[in-house]
This record gives C-alpha cells, structure tokens and sequence, in this order.
C-alpha cells in the first residue's frame, strides 16, 4: 500500500483542503463545545510597543509584578519543558522574572495572556549572557551584534501561579519589560460542578489511542510525555491532576501538528491558557482531539480505498487483456467452424463444439419478429459462444438471454368476442358504471367485426374518481369479461423512472423495467395490465428525470407496439395489451399523457347506488368474512340506507360503509362466543358451525331508532346534522351553498346580520368563516349586485349599516367561483327581512352584470344536497347538459332549476313567481325536463340514459 506519510506529512496542504470541508468546515483551532466562555470567541490581542490598559480592565485588588517580556511564535505548555529560539536584543542581563507571551500568526501581535518562567530559565538564560560579555579598553561590558544573538533554550513555566495577564509594556533600549496581574480560575457554577469529569477522560483517552493508532501506521510516534497511568486512573482526579494531563497531551498533539504538518497551533495553545475552569480545557482538548481524529481517520480511510480501486482496476485489466487474447488465438478456428456450419451460419449446429445451450438460443431466435432486434439478439449468442464459463461476462449474457428469450413473442391467449358472456360478468360484478360496460362492449363488437382473432389491438383507458369507488375493482371485471389474464402494476410512490424503463446492462444488479418482468409472468402477449394509482407516481428526489415521461411511449397506441426497454434494448410489441389505468386526481399528470389517454370519470356513488352495492355485494362478503353464516344477520333496505346516512354521509365510495358492516359482523361474533361459549363444538358434516336461526339470530330490519345499530356502531354521526337540517326554519340572512371540498360534497350556510359594533365600517361587508380571495372578490360583486334590486329606502340602510356575514365550519379554508348567487341571496334576505326556505339550496358564481356562470362538481354537490333533504335546487344555465347525463336515481325527487341571470333567481325567491318576461325558466322536476317562458309551460321527459 501506498505510504500515508507521504501524502499525510509532506504535503498537508493537499489533503486539508479536501478532508476538512468533509468534516463540515470546521476550523481546526475553533472550539464550539458547550462553553460559554469560549464558544465563538476571538482571542485578544496588544501591540509589541509601549502599552497600558485602560483603568476599568485592572482588578485594583491585585499587585502588578513587574517582568521581562520574551514573545516567540512557538507555544510552550505549563509544566512541559519546551524548546523555543528567543532573541535577546540589547539585554546584558536578567534582573527581573521572565514573562513569555505567544505571537499571534493572524496579525503578528502578542496574547495578553503569558506565562511567567521558571527561575531556572532566567539562571541558564544570564549564564549563556556571560558567555557572550566582551570589555572594551575601559572594562565596559560589549555585546557582540546584539540583535543577531539568539538563544536555543528549554523553557519551561512555574509550578504553580503561572498565568499573568499583561497590564503594561515599556520599550527600552536595553529590552522590552512588562507588567503583569494574577490570572486565576473563576469558580464552578452549579451546571458545571455536575459535569461527569471521568466520562470525559475516558473520552480524552479513547481519541488519544486512536490517534496514535492511526499515526502509527506511518511510524510517527505522538503522545510518548503523557502519564497514561493518570489518564487510564479509575480514581476521580484532582482540578491540578486535570490539569497536568490536559497540558501534557496538548503538547503531544502540538508537536504532531507543528513538525509533521507544518501547521501554528498558537490559537489552540492560547485557548487553553486563557480559559478560567479546568472544565473548559478539558473541553477545548477534547475538541481539538476530535478534529484531529477526524481528519486522519478521513484521509486513512480515502487512501486505503483508493489503492484498493487502483489493485482491482489492475486485476480486471489483466483479466480482459487474458481473455481477448484467448479469444483471438485459440477460439479463432472454432468461431470460424461455427459460422462455416449449415447454411447462413444459424441453421446446423452439431457436434461437440457445439452447446445445447447455444443451440436452444439460435433455435430460439426465429421467434423475433422485428429484424434489428433479431441481428442484436444473434450478435449476444455469437458473443456468448466464444466465452468461457468462468469469464464474468459469460454468466452476465447468459442471464440477458434468458431474460430475452423468456418473453412470450407468439404466444396470445386465446379470446372469444362474445358481447352476451361480457355483458354479464360485467353486470354482475359492476354496479352502475355504464360508460365503461359501454366502452368494453364497443371493443368487443368492433373487433368480432373486424374479424381480428387473437392478434387484436388493445386500447388504453383511464379511470379517474375518488378512492372508495371501486375503479381497481372494474379494472380486473374487464379483464374477466375478455377472459384475459390480468397483471397489477401499482404506481403509488414511483421516483426512478428505471422502475418502467429498466436498468442499463452496465450497471451491476441491473434488470428489466416492470412491464418486461409482468409481460414475461403473464406468459402472453394479449394480457390486461391494471396500472394502479397513476396519479400518486413521484417525482425524481435527485431531480432527474421525471417517471412520466418514460410513460409516454407505452401509453401511447401509436408507438407501443415498438416498446424498448433499457436493459433488453430490443422493440417488445405492446400493441395487443389492454391498459387499465386507475387515478384519483389527474391535476398532477403530465399533460402530453393525459392527452393520449381515454378518460373516464367515476363520480361518487349515490345513496342508491350505494344501496345496491350493499345489498347485491357487502352484506353477505362482510358476514362471511367474520365466520357468521349470512342468514344470522338480518338487513332490509331501510336499516341500510340509516347506515350509509348516518356513518357513511361524507364518503365518496363504500369502504366506510364494508368497514360498519364488518364492525357490526365483529361485535355479533364476540356476542354470540360470550353468550355460548361451545358453539364453536356444534359441527356439521362440512365442519360448518351450526347456528340456531331463532335465538342467535340479529334481527335489524325492527330497528327503527337506530337503537339497535348504535349498540355496534357507536353514536350516529351525521343523523343530527341531517335531522336539524329537515326541521330548521332559517333567519333572514341565511342561505345554502353547495360546495365540494376533495372529492365530496358539502352543504354550508352563509348568516348574516347587521353588526352594530363595526360602526366605523358602515357600508362594508365583513367576513368570516376562513374564506381566500376568490370568495372576497365574490362579496363585492355581491354587494354590487344587489344594489340593482333595492329600493332607495334599502339602499340607504346597506350604505349605513356594517353586515357580517359567516361562513359555516370555520376550520375549513373555503375559496372558489361558486358561491357568488348564494351571498347575493343572503345579502338580499338580510336587507328586505325575506326568510330563504331551508330546504333551497344554490351554487353558481355571479359576474358583475349578473349573469349566472358555470361551475364544477355537479354530481357530488346534488349528492350531499339530496342527503340533506334539500330538494329545490338553483343551478347556471351553463351546467344544464351536465344535468340531463346524471343518473335518474339521483335526480328522482329533486327540483332543479336553471338560470342564466340572477334576475331569475330573484324572482324564484323573492317573488315567488316566473313574470311574464324576456327570461325563461328551465328546470328538472322529478326527472321530467320543463321550460317556462311568458307563462307557458312545456314538458320533455328525459330520455338520456338515467
């Protein structure tokens, strides 16, 4: 392996600019532990020149001693003998204590903080002056060039009172003196006096034996003044003892930085001087250490798999070089015998040279239709011949072959266009839904026409609708009606578009996309694949390409039918599958997909529809899900439609409603083991538990007061909502809306009053109720609105008055362009006192000259207004051909009436009476479409398919 030190310890600057970044850019001297003393702070700093600090800096308790200064880039430790160059200048002697300050390397000034010497340093230091004396003529001491005089000495501090902090400085010609104070620890707060101190050298010991394990790979040895018998010592430690340890395996880490990486650690050094707790160096040290760590641990790490890369990379060219040239040299007569053999080179292949595996791929090969892919194919077997089997490669094609010639390219299953068989497996299993029987059913029709057999084209088709509403259901009804087999693709959570498309061959691990690997398991060209959830397919979290977009060449019947997939990188024709696509929002769609697909719109189911699913489909599955014979549970058509009124008001399918039934079936099983507990004992000749119809029995067709069904289910959830809906008579001022909130819908109420307190705001409209800004643009177009409709009198009593006006279920954000007809009506209730019936319901958004405009959700909308017994509803002009394609069992009971300018609905409320005018009245009245205009009165029974 490749010497760490070599790069590690000559050239520093090559890996800090690369390992430190990695270890989120920390400086390498920055301490940020839990300190308040140190975190993010900046060492100060003085001038080497004549110097005094200001009064309010100088504890006046304290007695300056007076030093002579010596500074020097190089750190010393307390208590550590140091080796440090000091130059001497003019001095001839020492006569003071010595006071050693460290140089900043940022701005070449000196810490305020120094270390006074021992008295053995000022001795060594006035015998090395006296070595240097020279007398003139006159016995005048001389020195000899005194400013190039340098001293190599061991340094080293005092035992104890080290610290000083520099109050003053005096430049001399005879050298540079100082005036220092005590520096001192302050005492412990309470949060620090709790600190774990033997945790924490235990930490300090487990980095100080990594360090040196990682140094000891390249033989630098670190650490070697440290008193290991201190820092592994299972006793608690004195502040002092703390104190000595910390310093002496600073030094160690000092010295490695400073003679192996060439790197100042005077900010380091300095930090630990200037900290007032034995806490925070410890600390400090333990940061440092970290660092440290980190970084050699990173760079042993790079550089050992780096060369194991450069080895491997070595092997494998080796390998490739040994293979090509057995291949040229020693395979070359049999690949000539092999293309020399039969006619063209893939008819014959006999003999020992030849593999029957090989053979079974060429036999194989006439399968492919399409020519480039076929010449593709044949080169891979060529490939696969020559190698050798225990070449890599060799197992990698044999597994692509495989996976090639697992395809089903002539196989279809047999289909039979029998219209009758389709219509009723798809009456019997769909309830409703005529649209889709329609589509399958011109499918069918057309290719029994066309005469097309088993290579008939496929189609795609999308069905969107809210969740509950069975549309994965539908989707394997179709494929029972073409007796097809059918593949389920789920969508939901898709990010790599790899997941449709497959994997390269280069990659390692690579495989088919999902629809190769589903057409190979179907074992048929023609099956019905269900893709599942469309709508919930994500984007790519790298930001790469967007899985939609692979999907726009199999989802498209112009172009499936040369589908390439990544890893077989051969056309696969997709032509004959048919697409069953399910969704819940198309919104989030790519729009050049939704273009080639047919969509069909599921609405929520009605409460008759519902009805009819329950009892043709839930009832029995849920009882015999639960191990209840079905005649032990007793529903008629009335306790049903309690159920789905009461528990199951706010659901667009009829999951909640299968999950009360299963509840009810749960409960009754439990009931009936703890009233007879051996029942299970009473067996008959299939192993059938034996019930007795008369006592076991849960009777809820006599339930009238929900009594009964309460027991399981809980308190009703929607009846009391419904119940104050049917009997409430409404104040002036307030008035429905219809609305839909995701995918169902509801019916809110907007009050109004007149809101004596807001006197400053008279004339205004305030509002409530959580709306956005497309209802508060619809409240001034209200108010202007119904301006037109009042008589002078009115008009002054709006332009004086402030109204509030609120919007039920606050907690709901409610905006959208549909409430406007509504907020006119109850501004038009409140001002002329006119009570709007409870039982009206309206939507439609208003423009500013009035007229009625058009919205959305028509069906869910009519859907919660017939739950809540609102019969007589308002609707736009706009949304009448929408009407007439609604479901009869919908519409049944219901009096809609369609309008084209508010006028008309004011004077449906207001009036009371159609006048004879220019405007014309439409509307559908318990199914029957009627026209009144100018009194007269003309009836269309519908006759779209209800």
């Amino acid at each position: 392996m490749r010497s760490l030190s070599k790069i590690l310890f000559k050239r520093p600057q090559l890996w800090l600019s690369r390992a430190l970044p990695t270890l989120g850019q920390k400086s390498l001297f920055k301490y940020s532990a839990n300190s308040n003393n140190f975190q993010n702070s900046k060492l100060k700093t003085i001038p080497l020149q004549n110097y005094k600090v200001d009064e309010s800096e100088i504890d006046s308790k304290l007695e300056p001693t007076d030093f002579c200064l010596f500074s020097s880039i190089q750190p010393i430790f307390p208590n550590n003998s140091m080796n440090c160059q000091i130059k001497i200048g003019n001095l001839k002697r020492i006569t003071k204590p010595l006071l050693y300050s460290i140089i900043s390397p940022d701005n070449g000034e000196i810490f305020t903080i120094g270390i006074a010497l021992s008295k053995s340093v000022e001795k060594n230091l006035n015998a090395e002056l006296k070595l240097l004396e020279q007398r003139d003529a006159n016995g005048n001491i001389l020195i000899n060039d005194p400013m190039s005089n340098t001293f190599n000495l061991d340094i080293i501090s005092r035992q104890k009172n080290y610290r000083f902090k520099i109050i003053k400085i005096e430049m001399t010609p005879d050298g540079i003196f100082a005036q220092g104070i005590p520096y001192k620890d302050r005492p412990l707060t309470q949060a620090e006096q709790i600190i774990d101190i033997q945790h924490e050298i235990r930490m300090v010991s487990s980095l100080v034996q990594q360090i040196r394990k990682l140094a000891q790979y390249d033989r630098v040895e670190v650490f070697s003044e440290v008193k290991y018998s201190l820092l592994d010592s299972s006793e608690k430690l004195t502040p002092n003892q703390v104190d000595e340890l910390v310093f002496q395996i600073a030094s160690g880490l000092s010295k490695l930085l400073t003679n192996n990486l060439k790197m100042n650690t005077s900010n380091f050094v300095q930090q630990l001087l200037e900290s007032q707790t034995y806490i925070d160096r410890l600390f400090i040290l333990r940061k440092q250490l970290e660092n440290m760590s980190g970084v050699l641990d990173l760079v042993n790490k790079h550089f050992k798999e780096a060369d194991s890369s450069l080895l491997k990379l070595h092997q494998q060219t080796l390998a490739k070089l040994a293979t090509e040239f057995i291949r040229q040299n020693y395979l070359k007569e049999a690949a000539q015998s092999q293309s020399q053999g039969g006619q063209g080179g893939t008819q014959q292949y006999g003999g020992d040279k030849q593999s029957s595996l090989v053979k079974k791929y060429y036999d194989k090969l006439s399968l492919i239709n399409d020519e480039s892919s076929k010449d593709k194919v044949k080169r891979e077997i060529d490939r696969f011949s020559l190698l050798d089997k225990q070449s890599s490669e060799f197992h990698k094609i044999n597994s692509y072959l495989d996976e090639v010639f697992s395809i089903p390219f002539q196989k279809f299953t047999p289909v039979q266009w029998d219209i009758q068989f389709a219509k009723d497996v798809l009456d019997k299993e769909i309830e409703g839904l005529e649209k889709v029987k329609d589509r399958i059913i011109e499918m069918i029709s057309v290719n029994k026409l066309k005469n097309a057999g088993q290579k008939a084209k496929g189609f795609i088709l999308l069905l969107n609708g809210p969740p509950g509403t069975g549309k994965t259901s539908i989707a394997k009804s179709i494929a029972k009606a073409l007796k097809r087999t059918s593949r389920f693709i789920s969508c939901a959570g898709v990010a790599d578009p790899t997941f449709f498309k497959g994997h390269k061959r280069t990659y390692v691990d690579s495989m088919p996309g999902v629809f190769i690997r589903e057409l190979i398991k179907s074992n048929t060209m023609n099956p019905v694949f269900i893709l599942d959830e469309l709508d919930k397919v994500s984007k790519h979290h790298s930001g790469g390409a967007d899985p939609y977009y692979t999907l726009l060449e199999i989802l498209n019947p112009e172009e499936n039918h040369n589908f390439t997939d990544h890893y077989m990188d051969i056309s696969v024709d997709f032509s004959h599958v048919i697409f069953i696509l399910t969704s819940n929002d198309t919104l989030q769609m790519l729009e050049p997909l939704k273009n080639r697909l047919e969509t069909i719109d599921i609405q929520a189911y009605i409460q008759e529809e519902k009805l009819s699913i329950a009892t043709n489909f839930l009832v029995n599955k849920s009882i015999e899900s639960n191990g209840i014979n079905p005649q032990m549970i007793k529903y008629d058509e009335q306790a049903l439609t309690k159920i789905i009124k009461a528990w199951c008001y706010q659901e667009s399918g009829v999951r909640e409603l299968k999950r009360c039934l299963e509840k009810i079936a749960r409960k009754h099983a439990t009931n009936l083991l703890t009233t007879n507990p051996n029942l299970c004992d009473k067996v008959d000749e299939l192993n059938q538990i034996i019930f007795d119809p008369t006592s076991q029995c849960l009777d809820l067709t006599k339930d009238q007061n929900l009594e009964l069904i309460s027991q399981y289910l809980g308190p009703p959830i929607f009846d009391i909502q419904l119940e104050q809906r049917s009997v409430k008579k409404f104040p002036p001022g307030q008035v429905n809306i219809l609305t839909v909130g995701g995918m169902i819908g509801h019916v809110l109420t907007v009050e109004s009053c007149f809101d004596p307190s807001e006197q400053e705001k008279k004339g205004q409209i305030l509002s409530s109720g959580n709306i956005k800004s497309v209802l508060q643009e619809s409240l001034k177009l209200a108010k202007i609105n119904a301006f037109k409709y009042l008589n002078e009198e009115q008009k002054q009593k709006l332009s004086t008055s402030a109204i509030h006006m609120h919007f039920t279920e606050g907690a709901t954000p409610k905006d959208g362009p549909s409430a406007g007809t509504a907020i006119t009506t109850a501004l038009l209730s409140l001002i002329m006192n006119v009570v709007v019936p409870s039982n009206l319901g309206m939507t439609g958004e208003i423009s500013l000259n009035g007229q009625v405009c058009k919205i959305g959700g028509l069906q869910q909308k009519l859907i919660a207004a017939k739950t809540l017994d609102i019969v007589d509803i308002i609707l736009p002009y706009a949304n009448l051909g929408e009407a007439l394609n609604l479901p009869h069992q919908l519409i049944k009971g219901l009096n809609l009436y369609f309008v084209t300018d508010y006028r008309q609905i004011y004077e449906l409320i207001f009036e009371q009476q159609i006048a004879n005018n220019n405007y014309t009245i439409n509307k559908i009245k318990n199914g029957v479409y009627e026209t009144d205009q100018n009194g007269f009165k003309e009836q269309t029974q519908c006759s779209s398919n209800y």
